[in-house]
């Protein structure tokens, strides 16, 4: 190919080439992408980090604090402390030594907290580790400042403190620095007078080693809040959080987010201690991590440039390399070059257009000579199983010319009555098409089968191998369940299948179609949605069972408004005429009986209006077919029947029906059987009906309530005169005194003892 020629940028080559560039480009937005994520995976890895080491912070300082607060209960409930506390001061030298001991121990097995004093307020001194001094004394040693005066010292130690922590100044190492310290009231449950106090100030020193031995700590800043948001320690001393950014933070709620902290871009992390309710809030500059995006940056930078120098040189050599081969099968095809073929014909094109020409011409006469085969096969078939085929023609013969695949003079006939559920197909044609190619797959890799047309029916006749001539049946049935629930999930069409006995030879085709047709008389009795065959139908033409008595009971039930028993003796009578032993005669005969009694119950100035002109029931019954159909147009009968005997029921039945169901539970309301199902059989109305009846007429919120509450008034004035729970709720019909005092807290806001005494 000349690619100095004006047609290039329609030739396969240029395709090619523009198509490796592609490829090249691939690479290039990769790393572009890749570099793009490199700040969302810096971002990740700093909130990561962050989270992580503060979590650490948390779990060992969390620890901590727990171990002092079990000692601090330990010693809470020391009996030496209790002395202490409560022995006069000329006996309390021995226990001062002893309490001065044991608390050196203490501190030699917990380094996180720095000393532990003891304030008696008897003694008005303070006993420590190290010393025991007057309250005052004490004060100057360890916490006199500016800041701290005396008589904040006292308030402190002498008010009532249930184990907190605060911020006391505290002497350390020559200097007072403000101390998170621990403190509360001893004893431990007397709240109102303390006798003394527990002060357990934390080792700050330790709590700085700690962090010292954390990643990232010395590059950043760490602070230790309680639950009243004052700052109990920082790493940093002299840098405070403000007001404003504070508040901000708070508002965010706990985890890792980017915030500004003293005009640096910083990434802060808050941690909310379960145990104690502390903050943990660590602040990092995000600069500190975004040095190890470098690296990354620089690999792509190279990685292009490779791609780039690498690239360009393949795309030559493959474009110039692969155009060879279709160069000469395009020669193949065309007797002169290609060119004037169209403004859009390039070399694959032109390819791909002989080909499928070639193609198509075959495709079509292989098309017409299957029709032709098919419209063949269909009509002999159609003769074959009306009884009009050649009986002189040999059977391998007659099969080789039709395309038939018979192996055996073995014969049964399929016939299928197809319908469609809402949304499926309503098409005829296509749905025999569907049902004969999905039921075909399923049943070829054990039976032959060829499906035909018979007046608007799908039939098909079986040849059945004679080495299944024991099993053909079940092989059938088997195949066709799967068949049937593939087609009605996916199609929405549902068939019932009816099938003959096998029969021999040709002859046998017409008696086996006889027998099918016969058989699918029965579905309405056996139902659809499954197989019939002719040899299962063995009817017993039994007695009918639906007598007057019957009738008289169903108009009974009607006229009773005991539309639910009535319905389910219908429920009854439908599945008794289903029956597989029952004659599809008697249950035909059986049902119209049934529509028409319930006609009957209609009054007779209106049955011509609504039963019969409006309705045509038996007109609708007539036309039904299967099980289904019979089942719903009863159904919708018996509704029709039930909504016109509402309509007419008896008004002055119903009227002043509240005023005596008022003066039937005034009366019987100690009985523990009333209620509105009893009421109801009093009255004879259904429990749905009184009860509404009642709340049109009455005003009242409900039966059920108002023989509640008429419980509940009776059982107050039987409280007032001195009965006890269990008599009353006796008396008034309650079950039991449990039922009762629920009953009366719910109407009258308390329980029947507490109205006794209250009254």
């Amino acid at each position: 190919m000349n690619w100095g020629r004006g047609n290039f940028t329609r030739s396969v080559a240029f395709r090619w080439i523009v198509s490796y560039a592609v490829i090249l480009c691939i690479p290039v937005i990769l790393s572009v992408i890749i570099y793009g994520q490199t700040r969302g995976i810096v971002k990740y890895e700093i909130e990561r980090a962050s989270s992580a080491m503060l979590q650490q912070v948390r779990y060992i300082v969390d620890g901590e604090l727990l171990q002092t607060e079990s000692l601090a209960a330990q010693l809470a409930i020391h009996p030496d402390v209790r002395r202490l506390l409560t022995a006069p001061s000329e006996e309390s030298a021995y226990n001062i030594y002893g309490m001065k001991q044991e608390l050196n121990k203490l501190l030699s097995t917990n380094d996180f907290i720095k000393e532990i004093y003891l304030y008696s307020k008897p003694l008005q001194s303070v006993l420590s580790n190290e010393t025991y001094l007057k309250e005052r004394i004490f004060y100057e040693i360890k916490h006199q400042t500016q800041n701290f005066t005396y008589e904040d010292w006292l308030k402190l130690i002498n008010r009532f403190q249930s184990g907190e922590y605060v911020l006391l100044p505290v002497e350390n190492q020559g200097r007072i620095e403000n101390t998170p310290s621990y403190i509360r009231s001893l004893p431990m449950k007397s709240a109102a007078d303390p006798e003394g106090t527990l002060i357990m100030p934390l080792n700050v020193e330790k709590m700085r080693t700690m962090l010292e031995t954390i990643d990232w700590v010395e590059q950043g800043q760490v602070f230790i809040m309680d639950s009243n948001d004052q700052i109990l320690f920082q790493n940093a001393k002299e840098t405070t959080i403000e007001t404003s950014s504070y508040q901000e933070w708070n508002n965010r709620g706990t985890g890792t987010f980017t915030g500004t902290f003293q005009g640096i871009e910083s990434m802060i992390t808050i941690e909310s201690s379960d145990t104690t309710g502390w903050k943990y809030i660590s602040v990092f500059p995000t600069d500190v991590f975004w040095e190890r995006a470098g690296a990354i940056r620089t690999m792509n930078l190279f990685g292009l440039l490779l791609c780039f120098a690498i690239g360009g040189a393949v795309i030559y050599y493959f474009a110039r390399k692969n155009y060879d081969p279709v160069k000469q099968l395009v020669s193949v095809f065309s007797r002169s070059p290609l060119q004037g073929k169209g403004t859009d014909l390039d070399e694959y094109t032109f390819i791909r257009r002989s080909v499928l020409e070639t193609i198509r011409e075959r495709d079509d006469m292989n098309n017409k000579h299957v029709q032709q085969l098919r419209v063949l096969q269909d009509y002999y078939l159609g003769r074959l199983l009306k009884g009009q085929a050649d009986r002189n023609i040999p059977l391998t013969e007659l099969a080789k010319t039709h395309n038939l695949t018979w192996t055996s003079d073995r014969f049964a006939v399929l016939l299928f009555y197809i319908d469609n559920d809402e949304g499926g197909t309503k098409d005829l044609a296509l749905s025999q098409f569907i049902v004969s190619n999905i039921v075909a797959d399923s049943i070829v890799d054990r039976l032959t089968i060829h499906f035909t047309d018979m007046d608007g029916m799908l039939a098909a006749v079986v040849n059945v191998d004679p080495d299944r001539a024991e099993h053909w049946k079940d092989d059938i049935e088997d195949k066709l369940a799967q068949a049937y629930d593939f087609i009605t999930a996916r199609y929405k069409l549902r068939f019932t299948t009816v099938g003959s006995e096998l029969q021999t030879g040709l002859d046998g085709i017409h008696q086996a179609f006889l027998q099918a047709l016969e058989a699918q008389e029965y579905r309405m009795v056996l139902g659809e949605g499954m197989l019939i065959w002719y040899g299962d139908i063995k009817p017993n033409e039994g007695s009918y069972f639906f007598t007057v008595n019957d009738q008289m009971i169903l108009i009974n039930f009607l006229k009773a408004d005991e539309f639910e028993k009535a319905k389910d003796m219908i429920d009854n009578v439908i599945q008794q005429a289903f029956q597989r032993d029952m004659s599809h005669e008697i249950a035909k005969c059986v049902l119209l009986d049934v529509a028409t009694t319930l006609i009957k119950t209609i009054p007779d100035q209106e049955q011509a209006g609504i039963a019969w002109d409006e309705w045509r029931p038996l007109k609708r019954l007539l036309s039904c077919s299967t099980k289904l159909e019979f089942q719903q147009e009863l159904l919708v009968i018996f509704d029709r029947v039930c909504g016109v005997l509402r309509s007419k029921q008896n008004v002055q039945t119903s009227a002043g029906i509240g005023e005596k169901v008022m003066a039937f539970v005034q009366e019987n309301y100690s009985d523990k059987d009333l209620s509105v199902s009893l009421i109801g059989d009093r009255f004879r109305l259904t429990p749905q009906y009184v009860s509404r009846l009642f709340r049109e007429q009455t005003g009242q919120v409900g039966l059920h309530d108002y023989i509640s509450q008429t419980r509940i008034e009776a059982a107050k004035a039987l409280l007032l005169e001195g009965a006890g729970i269990e008599e009353t709720a006796t008396r008034v019909g309650f079950a039991s005194s449990h039922a009762f005092i629920r009953v009366f807290k719910k109407y009258e806001g308390i329980t029947p003892g507490k109205f006794k005494t209250i009254q």
